[in-house]
This record gives structure tokens, C-alpha cells and sequence, in this order.
């Protein structure tokens, strides 16, 4: 039988980092043929290649094998994969100098946290740190936000209120998670929010959660909580790639446009979803060509449900205001004041240049909460504010408000659907 010290220098592992790729290879001795024990699977081929799309350290167990036999004993060696393959957005840059993390040295675990199925605590989950990537195993399932809560406090890192940060994180389920939270705040204080996001996780697939130019706080010791609530029974998680960076120093990444989260439509205090069910709006239009001059065409416009329907029926120029429709005379007072939540869900079937959206009294133009133009709108599209307050150059109390929206430039023939529209006044 072969003696398996004889050969150990002969196996070699080497890994493209830029491909995520581990090629494996043999020095070639007469008679003798190596064995590979890569991920359980066997293979005798003196070179091979792998792609690991996971960042990690992994084991490869090696045996020699000649006329004789295989060998009794085995090597084990190592390597590792530095970053994990994202499909989609990956994130900021992990080794940027102006990723505030790299400046501090991460604990090799958690910081006590609260693991506690049905409520009732038991031991936090076992946590293992390698390179940055920390692997959580959760044991036991929890249905509950809180009941899972991994915290990682007095990390040494402050933020400002007169700045702007980013921030990201990658995140893998081995068996999926229906929304994970990740709160960033003060270790001593958890009303001192810097970010608090959910994500969910789909069954082995990192995906990166992110914040980009968040509104600073003045935080002098930052805590990170993730909270894996809602976990399946046995589940592995991987927390990796963490980034936190002041938003004015540029370290080239292209940050995807973020979907907004917009209001619940069957919340007590949505005031449209009344408007909707009466069918207490009056549907308006007009479409203008380059001179300004009114284009006589009569577009298909449908309501149903929480749902209002238009296909544009004639082309415009790109130019705001050219292609406009609104719903009026919406029975709705606001005061002078008084401050107001508002959003909508936006699908079009083309891509839009121009968007605009402006909520305003019905008989005065110039009283107005709230008039945006977005550019390149396609797809699925979420419109939102938050606090807004009358405004404008005759702003006063409305009696009645009327929601106008202008899509100048688009493709005749687009279907844009303008959904569950929540208008709350507090």
C-alpha cells in the first residue's frame, strides 16, 4: 500500500478569486494516482476545477492509490473562497478604504443575544466566524419577530446626524426566511436608528440588503441586531460582506434604484380606499402636442377595485405635462397643517421618459402636498411620501384633492396601472 506522506506535496489547490473558481492538481509520480474527496465526490483525475459561488474556507481530503491498493491514511487541506458570486446587486465594496469595518477587529461571536421559540429563551445559536463570514445555526423554528434576535453591540463605531452613510450586507438561507430585520443603532439606545430593513431570503441564495445615503444620527457606539424571527427548524445562516461607509466617499459602486415600501392599502386610516369603493373621483385628460395644441383622442380608462387603468391612445413629446390624466374631485379635506402619508403602486407595460405625480386641491393648482417628476419609469414603481404638508404659491385648506399624473413621451399603446392608493391624514 502507498503511504500517503510520501505524496502529500503532490496535491495542490490554487484559486482564482476574480471566478470563484478552486483548480486542483497532482504532480505525476510513476504507478501512483491520486484520489480527490472534493464536496463527498470522488475523483482520480490528475487536474481539475471547481466553482464555489460561496464564500467560505472548505476541506478536500486527498488518498493515493498505486497497484497495491489505496492508501490507509489521508492529507486534508484547504482553501478558500474570499467573496461570495451575487446575481443581482452585490453590495459596496468590502475591502474599500472607506468601509468603516474594516477599522475595527470583528468579535469571533455574537454578543448575548435572545433565541426563544414559542417565547420560551433557550441557548443562543451556535455561531462560527471565518474571514468575515459568520455561520449561524438555528436549531429550533420561532414564528415571531424578536424571537431570534443575533446582536452584535459595541462594535467602536460612530455616525454623525450632519452626514449620509451606506450601508450593506450579504445574507444566505440554507432553507429560506420570509423577511430577516437588520437595525442599525446605539448599543445603549434602540430609538437611535441609523437603518431598520427587512429582507427575505429565498432557499440558498445570498442577497444583499442595503441602504444607500440614509439620513445620519449621532450614534457613538453602533450595535447591529439581526433578528432571523420566523426561522425554519434547522436553518443555516450566513451574515457576510458587511459595509458601512460615509456616503460621500465614492468607492464606484452603481447602487440599483430601491423599490420604496408603500403604506397598507386596507389600513383603518387610508381615506382613498372610501374614494375608491364610491367610486367618488371624476376621471380627466389631456394630451397636447408640441405647440401646446389639445389632441382630440379618447383613451381607454378602466377602474376596478383599488385599480385605475390607462392606455396611452396618441404619442406626445417628452416634455411635462403633455400627456396628463386625473382623478378629481376626491372627497378629502386637508388642512393647512396638518401632515399627510401618501403612496401608490405604479406597472406599466413600457418604459416611461417622463412621470410625473402631483396631489392637489381640485379648484386650486397652485395648493399642492406634494409635484414630482421621475424619470425612465418601467416596470413596477412605487411612489411615496411620507409627512407631506400643503404647500404652493396659494396653498390653503382643500375640501376636495385630485390626484394628477402626467406620462409626457410615452409609447401609445402602454398600459399604465395606477394601484392601491393610500392617502392618510393625520
Amino acid at each position: 500500500m502507498p503511504n500517503i506522506a510520501d505524496y502529500a506535496d503532490n496535491f495542490n489547490i490554487s484559486v482564482d478569486q476574480d471566478i470563484n473558481t478552486a483548480n486542483f492538481s497532482f504532480n505525476s509520480t510513476e504507478g501512483i494516482t491520486p484520489i480527490w474527496v472534493i464536496d463527498g465526490a470522488y475523483s482520480s483525475d490528475y487536474t481539475l476545477s471547481k466553482y464555489y459561488r460561496k464564500k467560505g474556507t472548505y476541506d478536500v481530503e486527498c488518498f493515493v492509490k498505486n497497484r497495491n491498493g489505496i492508501s490507509k491514511e489521508s492529507v486534508k487541506k484547504q482553501f478558500t473562497v474570499e467573496k461570495t458570486k451575487m446575481n443581482g446587486f452585490a453590495g459596496f465594496v468590502e475591502d474599500s478604504e472607506f468601509n468603516l469595518f474594516k477599522k475595527i477587529t470583528f468579535p469571533e461571536k455574537p454578543s448575548a443575544g435572545y433565541y426563544a421559540p414559542g417565547w420560551s429563551q433557550i441557548a443562543d445559536p451556535v455561531c462560527s466566524y471565518s474571514k468575515g463570514c459568520y455561520t449561524l445555526k438555528l436549531p429550533e423554528a420561532t414564528t415571531d419577530r424578536w424571537q431570534a434576535q443575533v446582536p452584535f453591540t459595541n462594535l467602536g463605531i460612530s455616525t454623525s446626524a450632519d452626514k449620509h452613510y451606506d450601508f450593506s450586507v450579504i445574507l444566505t438561507s440554507n432553507l429560506g426566511h420570509g423577511g430577516v430585520k437588520v437595525k442599525l443603532c446605539q448599543t445603549d439606545d434602540d430609538d437611535a436608528i441609523l437603518m431598520d430593513k427587512d429582507i427575505k431570503l429565498e432557499a440558498g441564495e445570498p442577497k444583499c440588503l442595503f441602504g444607500s445615503d440614509l439620513d445620519g444620527v449621532d450614534i457613538s457606539n453602533l450595535k447591529i441586531v439581526f433578528d432571523f424571527g420566523g426561522n425554519k427548524a434547522g436553518d443555516e445562516i450566513m451574515i457576510e460582506s458587511l459595509v458601512l461607509k460615509d456616503h460621500a466617499n465614492d468607492d464606484g459602486t452603481v447602487v440599483p434604484v430601491e423599490l420604496k415600501v408603500p403604506f397598507d392599502y386596507n389600513t383603518a386610516g387610508n381615506l382613498w380606499k372610501a374614494v375608491d369603493e364610491a367610486q367618488s373621483f371624476v376621471n380627466t385628460n389631456w394630451f397636447g402636442d408640441a405647440g401646446w395644441g389639445a389632441i382630440d383622442c379618447s383613451p381607454v380608462i378602466t377602474h376596478k377595485g383599488s385599480k385605475h387603468t390607462i392606455v396611452i391612445p396618441v404619442e406626445t413629446p417628452a416634455e411635462q405635462w403633455h400627456a396628463q390624466w386625473a382623478l378629481t374631485e376626491a372627497p378629502i379635506s386637508i388642512k393647512m397643517g396638518q401632515k399627510v402619508d401618501f403612496s401608490c403602486k405604479v406597472t406599466t407595460t413600457a418604459k416611461l421618459p417622463l412621470a410625473t405625480f402631483k396631489l392637489c386641491d381640485t379648484g386650486n393648482d397652485d395648493s399642492y402636498l406634494f409635484a414630482d417628476m421621475y424619470q425612465n419609469v418601467n416596470g413596477e414603481y412605487v411612489v411615496r411620501y411620507d409627512n407631506a404638508t400643503i404647500q404652493g404659491s396659494k396653498a390653503g385648506d382643500m375640501e376636495k384633492v385630485k390626484l394628477v399624473m402626467d406620462f409626457a413621451g410615452a409609447p401609445v399603446d402602454t398600459e399604465i396601472t395606477i394601484s392601491d392608493i393610500v392617502l392618510i391624514v393625520k
